[in-house]
């Protein structure tokens, strides 16, 4: 009678620790695709590179923002329902995903229950297009969330590669309604505290009345109402629940009134939005790679028109951020006479003329010049040297304004 710890395997006698073993192997084969043979001595070296270059890949077959995922057959999944069977911390998953999410996300891999997907920071919810139709993405589990691999973030029109650290939002006049709302084409955001975000496509108004409202297409004023000849600085906000980003306006370049229930990520530095002498949007450019706001056709800041006072500023931003205005200079005078004025910014020497912008008549009657004006307080300063022949007309006006900083 054989020994119960024994048994027999192709005529031997082994040990049931052995035979177990062989057991494992067999299944080991089996289940990465191959049929146990006793002359092909490398299908559990087969097996065991077919585990490690595609056992962490699993088959999606759930809806937008709720994915579940089996494992490819014929692997097995490292983690089920069973006590014992859970997630693991640094445990890899990878997966075509079957549909793209329009928001905040989740997985349940082999029903072992259903955990968020975040973003690579390790916390905050997935947004709208992070992982896109029949795109292949991989997330690492932290413990708590399931968290989006760093450096494999999957390609889109807007996110490619380097792109997706680099693609600023773009900044339009709203086709629709001009005159009282900016339109936002989405693109990434780096906020106050160091952290990419994607802003979806998004239209604020500046609102003649009413309170700030969430959402496309909303009031985006802080507070107060629509003034004309007034700057207006955008920052990025986010809800502190739902996680959605939206945009405010305020004429405060350090201090914005923050709805309730929402954080305040940061300036958009080169969102100067202008509101002319007709309380209506200004028609313009916003050049997000130079960081400049250029004035359209017919549009402009009177600095002064008329006849300046010998000598004056006029405050054209409330900021201390170092910028630098475009501008364009015209003198006339009524008779043949030398007269002269000099415009500059407070990083320029108002006795220089080398180091300031200046325009004079010598027996002329006008003359006209421009260039840039740079400056840390927002201001642009003028000076009359002489008003010989009787000055009739002396006009400056900016036609762009570029941060610096």
């Amino acid at each position: 009678m054989s020994d119960i710890n024994t048994s027999k395997v192709d005529g031997n006698t082994v040990s049931a620790s052995e035979f177990n073993q062989l057991a494992e192997i067999d299944n080991l084969i089996s289940t990465s695709g191959q049929t146990p043979s006793t002359t092909n001595l490398e299908q559990q070296a087969i097996a065991s590179a077919r585990y490690s270059s595609a056992g962490n890949f699993f088959t999606d077959s759930g809806t937008a923002n709720a994915y579940v995922l089996s494992p490819v057959s014929p692997f097995k999944s490292p983690v089920s329902s069973t006590a014992g069977e859970g997630y693991y911390n640094g445990m890899v998953i990878r997966f075509r995903a079957g549909n793209a999410n329009s928001g905040a996300s989740t997985v349940n891999v082999n029903n072992a229950g259903s955990k968020s997907l975040v973003k690579s920071d390790g916390s905050t919810a997935l947004t709208t297009g992070d992982i896109p139709a029949n795109t292949e993405v991989e997330f690492v589990y932290n413990g708590t969330n399931f968290v989006q691999s760093l450096g494999k973030v999957p390609a889109t029109t807007t996110n490619q590669g380097v792109s997706y650290l680099n693609n600023p939002i773009k900044i339009v006049n709203d086709g629709s309604s001009p005159s009282d709302t900016v339109g936002f084409i989405g693109g990434t955001f780096i906020t106050s505290s160091g952290s990419v975000v994607l802003l979806s496509t998004i239209t604020k108004k500046i609102q003649a009345s009413g309170a700030w409202i969430a959402g496309t297409g909303q009031n985006g004023l802080d507070s107060g109402a629509r003034t004309a000849s007034t700057f207006y600085r955008t920052y990025v906000i986010q809800n502190n629940t739902t996680l959605a980003y939206d945009i405010l306006f305020s004429t405060s370049a350090t201090s914005p009134t923050v709805p309730s229930g929402y954080t305040n990520l940061g300036i958009i530095d080169y969102a100067f939005i202008r509101v002319n002498g007709s309380n209506n949007i200004a028609t313009a450019k916003w050049d997000v790679n130079d960081k400049r706001l250029v004035l359209g056709a017919g549009e402009s800041i009177q600095v002064f028109s008329g006849v300046a006072t010998g000598a004056g500023n006029t405050t054209i931003l409330n900021t201390t951020e170092t910028l630098e205005f475009v501008v364009r200079i015209y003198l006339a005078t009524a008779s043949a006479g030398g007269s002269d004025i000099t415009v500059y910014g407070s990083e320029h020497a108002s006795g220089d003329f080398n180091d300031c912008i200046s325009v004079g008549t010598n027996n002329g009657l006008q003359a006209m010049g421009g260039g840039s004006v740079y400056t840390t307080d927002g201001k642009i300063y003028w000076k009359n040297f002489s008003t010989a022949g009787g000055v009739s007309n002396q006009t400056c006006k900016i036609k762009s304004i570029k941060i610096r900083s």
